[in-house]
């Protein structure tokens, strides 16, 4: 059978959404993957070989490939703010897009290591946040200053200390698990989980009684963990990285969603009010089915 070589680079998070082509591509060929996150692709059953960045293009086992196939879809067509992330991605491999698409990685063997940590920090029941992101987790220091690179995506932090305290208030039996790195904006009343993996934190995510974050990796993780939350919106359009079995709030929050009032660069778009918040994650169905885009 035919191999094909893709190169898949980004975040976390972007590398997690290309996971959603995997089963379709391997129809194709057989698929290795030439990426910086080998966590997004490991143990996937489609996936014949996932091969890090850190290796020269020219390593013998690339060059075994049929084809080696790269896209970005930021200098492509998605750039009109029309198409979904997994969509572009369909469109430049030759992939049949439908809305049902969802990314999937495989994180099963962190499972016990996942009990462990909630056992030893005396954990029972737990939601998830993330109110800030943007950092690359391969080559992370702690001890590096974090720069916030798009400050209108993040959700304020004193609007994000006053939602946690809320969670607080409202579900006294639950530890709020802050998923943001070492370096990152804290909160009072959480725990911090950054002694645990991404990988890791993707399968502690199934257990959670559900999550609150911004556009970043957890977003991402949802669909993939079967899990249902809230994310708040700023400066990147739901309809292009969200997915619908979440609760996607902006600050035309109540209206749908209209493109033309859409303005990337307006400081009130993660000044979605606490409360909102609050009230839209306490009306959260569990038992909705993931899905990628907006219907």
């Amino acid at each position: 059978m035919k191999l094909n070589t893709y190169v898949v680079e980004g975040g976390v998070g972007k590398c997690t959404a290309f996971s959603a082509l995997i089963s379709k591509l391997k129809q194709k060929a057989d698929v290795q993957i030439y990426t910086p996150y080998i966590g997004c692709f490991a143990n996937n059953p489609n996936v014949k070989l996932v091969l890090e960045q850190t290796l020269p293009l020219t390593d013998s086992r690339i060059m075994a490939s049929n084809n080696i196939f790269y896209c970005e879809p930021y200098k492509s067509n998605f750039q009109f703010g029309k198409q979904h992330l997994i969509e572009s991605y369909c469109e430049h491999h030759g992939v049949e897009y439908h809305k049902s698409m969802t990314p999937k990685i495989y994180t099963e063997q962190h499972k016990e290591t996942v009990k462990e940590w909630l056992t030893k920090n005396e954990i029972e029941k737990y939601i998830l946040i993330q109110f800030s992101g943007g950092q690359a987790q391969m080559g992370y220091n702690a001890n590096n200053q974090y720069v916030n690179i798009n400050p209108n995506r993040n959700y304020q932090p004193f609007l994000a200390q006053q939602v946690v305290h809320m969670l607080r208030e409202e579900y006294k039996d639950t530890t709020i698990i802050d998923c943001t790195l070492l370096n990152e904006p804290g909160y009072n009343d959480t725990i911090k989980a950054n002694d645990l993996h991404w990988t890791q934190v993707h399968e502690m995510l199934k257990g959670a009684e559900g999550f609150v974050s911004i556009d970043s990796c957890m977003n991402h993780f949802s669909p993939s963990a079967e899990k249902n939350g809230v994310v708040i919106w700023g400066s990147t359009r739901w309809t292009q990285f969200g997915y619908a079995h979440n609760t996607n709030l902006h600050f035309h929050m109540g209206e749908k969603w209209d493109e033309t009032k859409f303005n990337d660069s307006d400081p009130r778009n993660n000044m979605v009010e606490p409360k909102t918040v609050i009230d839209e994650f306490k009306k959260l169905n569990k038992n909705k089915p993931v899905a990628c885009a907006t219907e």
